[in-house]
């Protein structure tokens, strides 16, 4: 098993993750000299900010181990989840157009991260023609994800919005090498409930109903799915699998 503190000091060359991250489809010299700009803080405990609303943005952070909550405040003053992100993933890009960050990232689980000041990364970047496609993608997938979270919010039952997510959140682990059918999620129900625009209540009651239906149990930070087909029925997605996912990019 990977930890976080072994990955806190796991290089760019060593690390399990580099097939997901900036260093995709780059050469072991590019890599290195990826490496020579990347800072690796120490771990984040659950509950603290890598950055906040209106912070001036400075780098972009690859997750390496646990995740965050992405969250943004309404008009009416009311938290709103606008993400979450996971191991492989890139966050802190919302802050390229303006120079100031738009959303607060709260750690979810102990975790670590991989800091890549952007000035630094920009000026590679115009050196390694890969590392500026990665750039290009990174940018795109802010907006894949805004249309994703959309999808999601646009499904009229609350069962199917579950389902769908959990079943996305399946995939992601599929593509970045994991089981498909049981993984850790160190979310909470209610922040999850958030981004679903649903009621704590009403995903503890639809959580119970699948769990006892056998087709998947969430309970403490473990997900198990028994049965993938009634899932993706319940997700609206048993015809449209590969297109669905190409769409989406599946996390």
């Amino acid at each position: 098993m990977i930890t976080p503190i072994s990955l806190f000091n796991a290089s760019c060359t060593e690390c399990g993750l580099k097939k997901l991250c900036f260093p995709l489809g780059l050469d072991k010299a590019e890599v290195l000299r990826l490496d020579a700009i990347v800072k690796r803080k120490s771990p984040l405990q659950k509950g603290e900010a890598l950055f906040r609303t209106g912070q001036a943005f400075q780098a972009v952070y690859a997750v390496r181990a646990g995740g965050f909550k992405v969250s943004t405040v309404s008009a009416s003053g009311e938290d709103q989840i606008a993400g979450f992100y996971l191991p492989g993933d890139i966050l802190g890009a919302d802050a390229l157009s303006s120079g100031l960050h738009v959303s607060t990232a709260v750690a979810i689980d102990t975790t670590t991260v991989c800091e890549v000041p952007f000035h630094d990364l920009e000026r590679l970047a115009s050196q390694v023609p890969s590392l500026n496609h990665q750039l290009l993608s990174l940018m795109s997938k802010e907006l894949t994800d805004e249309r994703m979270h959309a999808e999601l919010l646009s499904r009229k039952s609350a069962e199917e919005r579950l389902a769908l997510f959990v079943l996305w959140l399946s995939r992601r682990q599929e593509r970045r090498g994991f089981s498909a059918r049981a993984f850790r999620l160190g979310l909470l129900h209610r922040d999850v409930a958030l981004y679903l625009g649903l009621t704590p209540e009403t995903v503890s009651r639809i959580l119970a109903r699948l769990a006892e239906e056998r087709v998947f149990s969430w309970r403490n930070k473990q997900v198990d799915i028994m049965d993938m087909s009634a899932l993706e029925v319940l997700a609206g997605e048993a015809q449209n699998d590969n297109d669905d996912c190409q769409r989406s990019q599946c996390g």
